[in-house]
Formats: C-alpha cells, structure tokens, sequence
C-alpha cells in the first residue's frame, strides 16, 4: 500500500486520543518545562525593568472657567490632547524652562511631563517622570507653576489651581509572573502534542486488527496480550482461519531477515502466520515484508499483533468481549 493509499484511509480520532492519552506525561513534562522556562524568562525580564524603572508623580488642578450664558465647559474644547499640545508650547514649557536651573534641554523636560483629561474638563492631571526622584519634584514644581500662570493668558480661562500635588514614587510595573509561566505551559504542551500527533503520522504504526486489514488486505485473528477473553477470542480465529493444518509463525522483523529456505519452508507448509508488534514504526518495513512474500509466492495465512498495550485495546474497545478477526 503506498502513501497516497494510507491518506485515503481516514484518521480513527479514537485511537488518536487513547495514543495521546499515553503520551500524557509527556504532555505535562513538556507543559512543567515552558512554565519553568518561560517563568524564568519573564523573571528575569521584570528584574531588569524594575532596575531600569522611573520615579513619577502626579499633580491635578481645577480649572475655573470664564462665566458664560450656557454654562457649559465643553465650548472650550479643552481636552486630554489640547492639555498636551499645550504642555509643549511656549505658554507652558517655556515659562517653565525659565524656572529650572541651567542644563536642562526643552525636548528632555517635554518628554517627561504627560497631561490627561479623565472625565471632568475642570480636573486636569499631569505626570511627571524621570529617574531620579528629586529631579521628579523639581519638575513637577516647575510644572505646577507654569500650568497656574497659563490661566492669565489662557483662552475663556478664569485661575488654575493645584488642588492634589503627590510625592515622587517608583513607576508601578506590573508582574504577571503567573500569566507568563501559564502562557509558556500552554503553548508548551501544544507544541508536545503537535510533535507527537506528528510522529504518530510519520510512524504509521499498526495498532488494530482493522488497520492491518485495510493496508495489507489479509486477515487478522487478533490481538496477542494477558485478557483472557482477547487471547480465547484469538485462538478461536486461529483456529478457523488455519482450518486444523499447522504453519510457520515469524514476526516482521524474521521475515525482512529470510533466506532462501525460510520462504521454501513457508511455501512447502503452505503459507505464515505473521506477527506484527503493536505500535512499531513499520510504515516501511511492513509494505516490504509483504512484497516480499508476494515474490516468493508465499501466501499470508493470517497476521496477528503481537507486544499489545492491553490497556490501550480495553480502552479502545469499551467492554466488547474480543477482537474480531
């Protein structure tokens, strides 16, 4: 039976799943080994943030709006962006230029001050960030100040006041030690069960009667294991299929070591009983030892799997009592 034979002949998704079950310390090794490793990746990733990480503060101010008729503060247009254009103007960062010591260049302070409208126009909000905790307040003060004094020149604009003006504190980094251990065993343990649904095509192993029938077109009394009721079932299939005569039992691998006089022992008794290890990577072999008995006009009795997971044949086939041939 060629390849393109084999891929016509479907997948058995239940025996896939009992292999996979097999497999499934594997599984969870290969599940433990992305956890730990991923895990140990992402800790030593947030270890160097944590060194690397800024000190910031925040300040927020109420801002009292010219009177108007509608009295409605949206008229301004004063929004999270227009705060932040503004942080970087002259009106802002440019008075506040003037009230930090020489040294300090525009586009460094412009980088570390941020404005932010949450909800109400009236309540504005300014982080500051930098490395060092005291250059964190002194340009926050600078800030503040320069922020206080935009209110005489700002548009619709009555004062500005800084009604919450917080310490420097460390940035806050989040760890998500768990998330990234459980991403890693998730993908992990994916990959284990790709590889393995992989090997398992690659391997085209034998497992069950049926398989062997379907590829190779001889019947199969059985499979050989400890439950009693397989091995009666198989000696009685045995007994039918070899109708009383006796014949020369050899496994696959026997056979892809015959000589001469082991195919004319086969021929003069008639035909061979061949045994087939259950779960052997035989997608190669097999096919040859058939061709070769084909040549050697040596007809297959009947096979039957050898070596058999007895627990995986109970699985798979619930509470039948055997395994027809």
């Amino acid at each position: 039976m060629n390849q393109r034979e084999l891929e016509r002949e479907g997948v058995d998704l239940k025996l896939v799943l009992l292999l996979l079950l097999k497999k499934i310390p594997i599984v969870i090794i290969s599940a433990l080994t992305g956890a730990l490793l991923c895990g140990a990746l992402y800790g030593i990733w947030h270890s160097r943030a944590l060194g690397r990480r800024e000190y910031e503060a925040r300040s927020q101010y109420y801002i009292t709006f010219e009177e108007i008729e509608d009295k409605t503060f949206f008229d301004y247009y004063y929004n999270g962006y227009t705060w932040n254009d503004l942080l970087s103007s002259d009106l802002i960062l440019g008075y506040a230029m003037g009230l930090l010591p020489e040294g300090y260049e525009r586009s460094y302070v412009d980088d570390c001050v941020e404005a932010e409208i949450l909800s109400d126009v009236r309540v504005l909000t300014t982080t500051v960030k930098a490395k060092e905790a005291e250059e964190v307040r002194l340009l926050q003060r600078a800030i503040e100040q320069a922020v206080i004094h935009y209110a005489e020149d700002g548009e619709k604009l009555d004062h500005i006041e800084v009604i919450r003006s917080e310490e420097a504190v460390p940035e806050e980094i989040a760890d998500h030690m768990l998330r990234a251990a459980a991403t890693g065993a998730a993908a992990f343990a994916l990959a284990a069960v790709l590889v393995l649904l992989l090997l398992f095509a690659v391997q085209d192993a034998v497992y069950l009667p049926q398989e062997l029938e379907e590829r190779f077109g001889v019947p199969c009394a059985g499979i050989e294991c400890k439950d009693q009721k397989l091995s009666e079932e198989l000696a009685r299939n045995e007994e039918r299929l070899c109708e009383g005569r006796t014949y020369p039992v050899l496994s696959m691998q026997e056979l892809l070591g015959a000589d001469r006089k082991v195919y004319d022992d086969i021929r003069e008794k008639g035909g061979v009983i061949l045994t087939v290890p259950q779960g052997r990577a035989n997608s190669k072999r097999l096919p040859r030892v058939f061709h070769n008995l084909k040549l050697q006009d040596c007809p297959v009795i009947h096979a039957k799997i050898t070596e058999a997971d007895e627990r995986l044949v109970r699985l798979y086939y619930g509470h039948r009592k055997g395994v027809n041939a």
